[in-house]
């Protein structure tokens, strides 16, 4: 089974985020009837899988969930914040066996499988107006299903709207009236005209056909309204039954680009019968072509890895060809070969470029998947600390390569919980402030050229400016005497051991969390900045590379060398006079907008000889560099243009060449050495301790 195991713990870490997100948006009141069936699935898929690769205990213990999860689908029980508390810590305990064995308490799994047991046993006690109107829906729709009569087929269908979708009740009417071609309409649950009353108050919406004539694709067509989310059909004869979910398409006008076919692969419907199993490419086959579902496969990352290299190889190569077609057109003119050369090169570039795009995009996945585990995280810290926090995710579409995607999870989820702990205030405390008891925190990410910008904002207390100066005079990050800005006391909270908490909890208080976001983004060759207001709250802003395989960079020339800078470190460029060089401490630095920032000389911080013949110019060349929360300008002799380059690893452990990120072949066969900006900063942090 080794061959599959893979496989496997990639398709359950799928179905336990599914489980965690519907259950949070149960949870919070939003959840729907079509949200309890893919729980259902997820579980039931879960339950199969694990015993299929043998993990009994998982296998157990989804299967106690499932079974509470077919009451509250059958409208046997509603889930109580109790039994949404007990299903997390199943779902916490299967994790662990999976994933972390080392810290499963088997003295404790007998006991939370007899609690959920329990639970099935007794129907839970209504919580408020949410738990009376499902059972009251599931009783109207156990009604018409006691008195329906049926000449043909007994078919249930049920709809869900858009969150964004206006006048349901027109949408509801169309579909009701276009289901009249098909039989009898016995009923709705809720009733068209509850609906036209109260259209808001209504997600979804049960109806019981007759379906006595017309093919299922006519049906399926004829169910097609703008602004239904998801239409499930349950259709029963003589006892058999057959559910699929189709996604609704749009407006006619426009042609979706996928239709979202989801298969139920698990027992559905008011009969309690085994759903049948039907083949996405079946449903898709029975519509039109347009209508056809996006198909997927998964492959090993460590493929995709040696074909990112083999097109590293072909870009240098490119590069080169490119060369020679330029030096045979110097040395010969426009002869017929140098045309036909120029025009294959060309061809060549474009093939090339083609190539480690759609290879670039194989590798970009959504940041939605580390995303989707920040609000049970939130959740469980908002509960332990007595706090109302609601957080907010915009941009979880938003792609970014795999391997950037891996390592950027722990640094958002350091700065998240920090929100939770040092930035929402208490209830009492923001009702004080004048502020609403929940507190907001703001997960976004979006795209800006070749970098992925996330956000993580809140609406909280800010950062006390006084109290981390005082911390850093105390740890004798800040001289005595010295006036530093205010972009320079928020950076402090990133130096090792840095942490303004009164006591040591094991949320915070370490100093830990923080360093570990700056050494995580450093290593990403990313960037921090941190924006504050007292009293109304923080923001950081990660500047991260989409990828770390091919990059770009700014090719410069110091003496007679050409380096390389990567460009997602490169800031700004300026050409200053110098008067606008200012000595700080025998260190030269410049001001830009306000933020004083130390300026180096390229060729001393790499010991490059000088020039003797070189003479003293008016205006000095200067990049500014970042590096997480840091910012730096480096003097080099001039710029000589941007360039996609492919890292190639040094492997010559007796050189010292730390300062160097790897290297790189140029088009005219040189190699070129890419700077790694870490080592700069640490080098330029030395020579300012040392003089």
């Amino acid at each position: 089974m080794d061959q599959y195991m893979d496989l496997f713990y990639s398709e359950a870490k799928e179905q336990l985020d599914i489980l965690t997100r519907d259950l949070l948006a149960i949870e919070s009141g939003s959840s729907s009837q079509e949200m309890i069936h893919e729980m259902f699935r997820a579980a039931h898929t879960l339950k199969g899988s694990s015993a299929m690769v043998g993990f009994p205990a998982v296998t157990e213990m989804t299967h106690k969930v499932e079974d509470l999860l077919g009451k509250v689908r059958e409208g046997k029980h509603i889930l109580s914040a109790k039994d949404i508390d007990l299903v997390f810590q199943a779902l916490d305990y299967i994790q662990n066996c999976l994933f972390h064995p080392e810290a499963v308490d088997s003295a404790k799994t007998e006991e939370l499988a007899r609690k959920l047991a329990d639970i099935q046993d007794q129907p839970a006690p209504a919580n408020g107006p949410a738990d009376d109107s499902v059972a009251k829906r599931t009783a109207q729709l156990a009604e018409l299903r006691s008195r329906g009569t049926y000449k043909g087929k007994a078919t249930e269908i049920l709809v869900t709207f858009r969150p964004e979708c206006a006048m349901r009740s027109v949408r509801f009417f169309l579909i009701l009236n276009n289901l009249k071609e098909f039989g009898e309409v016995i009923g709705s649950v809720p009733a068209w005209s509850e609906m036209e009353a109260n259209e808001n108050a209504y997600e979804e919406a049960s109806i019981l056909l007759d379906w006595r004539q017309g093919s299922r694709n006519d049906l399926e067509r004829a169910l097609n309204v703008a602004d239904v989310r998801c239409i499930e059909i349950r259709s029963g004869d003589d006892g058999n039954e057959a559910f699929s979910a189709v996604g609704a398409a749009e407006p006619p006008t426009a042609l979706p680009a996928a239709t979202e076919v989801t298969v139920a692969k698990a027992a559905a419907g008011y009969r309690g019968t085994e759903a049948v199993k039907t083949p996405a490419a079946d449903l898709a086959s029975q519509g039109d072509s347009s209508h056809r579902p996006t198909e997927y496969i998964k492959i090993e990352a460590n493929r995709l890895d040696l074909l990112m290299n083999l097109i590293g190889e072909m870009l240098i190569s490119q590069a080169r060809f490119s060369r020679i077609q330029e030096n045979y057109l110097e040395r010969h003119g426009q002869t017929p070969l140098a045309v036909e050369m120029a025009e294959e090169t060309h061809q060549l570039a474009r093939i090339t470029t083609q190539l480690q795009d759609g290879l670039m995009k194989a590798r970009l996945v959504p940041i939605g998947g580390v995303f989707s585990r920040f609000p049970r995280i939130v959740r469980d810290l908002a509960r332990k600390q007595g706090k109302k926090v609601n957080l907010m995710m915009e941009g979880q579409d938003t792609e970014l390569d795999k391997t950037v995607v891996d390592l950027i999870g722990d640094p958002i989820m350091h700065l998240i919980r920090n929100s939770v702990d040092h930035g929402i205030e208490l209830p009492e405390a923001r009702r004080q402030a004048g502020k609403p008891e929940e507190g907001t925190i703001r997960l976004k990410a979006t795209h800006e050229g070749s970098r992925i910008v996330v956000e993580i904002g809140d609406d909280g207390r800010g950062i006390d400016e006084s109290k981390v100066l005082a911390k850093g005079r105390a740890l004798g990050l800040i001289p005595e005497g010295q006036t530093p800005s205010r972009q320079e006391i928020l950076d402090l909270i990133f130096a090792p051991g840095f942490s303004t908490a009164e006591k040591v909890t094991d949320i915070s208080g370490r100093g830990v969390g923080m360093d570990v976001v700056k050494r995580a983004i450093s290593s990403l060759h990313g960037i921090i900045d941190i924006q504050s207001e007292p009293g109304q709250g923080t923001a950081f802003q990660l500047q991260l590379p989409i990828t770390l395989a091919i990059i770009q960079g700014l090719i410069v020339r110091v003496e007679r060398e050409s380096l390389i800078i990567p460009l997602d470190n490169v800031l700004e460029s300026f050409q200053l006079q110098n008067k606008e060089v200012q000595s700080v401490g025998g260190r030269e630095v410049f001001s830009v907008r306000g933020r004083i920032v130390p300026l180096y000389r390229l060729q001393d911080l790499l010991q490059i000889p000088l020039d003797p013949e070189k003479g003293r110019r008016k205006y000095r060349s200067v990049v500014m560099v970042g590096l997480a929360e840091r910012r730096m300008g480096l003097e080099v002799d001039s710029l000589i243009g941007k360039k996609e380059i492919v890292i190639k690893p040094i492997k010559a452990p007796w050189l010292n060449l730390e300062h160097f990120a790897g290297a790189t072949i140029l088009g005219d066969g040189r190699v070129s050495l890419i700077l790694n900006i870490g080592a700069i900063f640490r080098r330029g942090a030395g020579e300012r301790l040392q003089n």
